[in-house]
């Protein structure tokens, strides 16, 4: 599987975490290629942030896309996936939020959403709602961590650890079953989140690594 990973922001760390999480469930003979916009925001702060990081993506995929069996989107609003789709129809192409919804699904019935920056929430509700999975995400957090954004791709921060563990258990008494990590800079806590929260906590990269898995088995075996 060659797999083409795109961070349509231009945080060039950040897109070292997301490579982190999928290389993590990669098999022996799988190729990742993660690929950076040149231009845009770090990060997306914004429904106007949104859409050049949309325009980033179309860019990266045109430039990238004919090298690749599949491509995901490493961005936790999951941006340009649906517009992406019609314009390269032959290629699986799998948002990192929801690949970790949809997987959350087969291990829970109620969800929590667990992200960055409570002026993104308005967003995120409507992601949720685009995806049909309102009804199953029935807790949202997101408290502002900046030491989140730390440019060392491999670091787990315990502060920022114990935010998001506090985040989750709150989630958790409201009802939630399992945790979906809406946030590229989330990638790499889901392991540690699980030990101190005991439910199961999604890494939205992982998840759409195994979606792609699956979407090419299903395609090769039509043919």
């Amino acid at each position: 599987m060659r797999l083409l990973l795109i961070n349509p922001n231009t945080s060039a760390h950040i897109t070292a975490r997301l490579a982190a999480s999928a290389r993590a469930v990669l098999e022996l003979g799988d190729e990742l290629t993660a690929v950076t916009a040149s231009e845009g925001p770090e990060v997306v702060r914004s429904a106007e942030m949104l859409a050049q990081a949309d325009a980033s993506s179309f860019t990266l995929a045109e430039s990238h896309a004919t090298n690749c069996d599949a491509i995901v989107l490493g961005i936790s609003l999951d941006g340009a996936a649906h517009r992406l789709r019609e314009l390269h129809q032959k290629l699986p192409i799998v948002g990192m939020t929801e690949a970790g919804l949809f997987t959350a699904c087969l291990c829970a019935e109620r969800i929590g959403m667990l992200t960055l920056g409570a002026d993104l929430l308005p967003l995120y509700r409507q992601r949720v709602e685009e995806i049909g999975l309102s009804s199953r995400v029935v807790a949202y957090r997101a408290p502002e961590v900046a030491n989140a954004f730390s440019a060392d791709a491999s670091l787990i921060d315990p502060e920022v650890l114990d935010q998001l563990s506090d985040a989750c258990l709150q989630m958790q008494h409201e009802g939630a079953q399992a945790i979906v990590l809406a946030g590229a800079v989330l990638c790499g806590y889901a392991a540690a989140l699980i030990a101190r929260c005991g439910l199961p906590v999604l890494d939205g990269v992982a998840c759409a690594v195994g979606h792609v898995r699956i979407a090419l088995a299903c395609k090769l075996s039509t043919n």
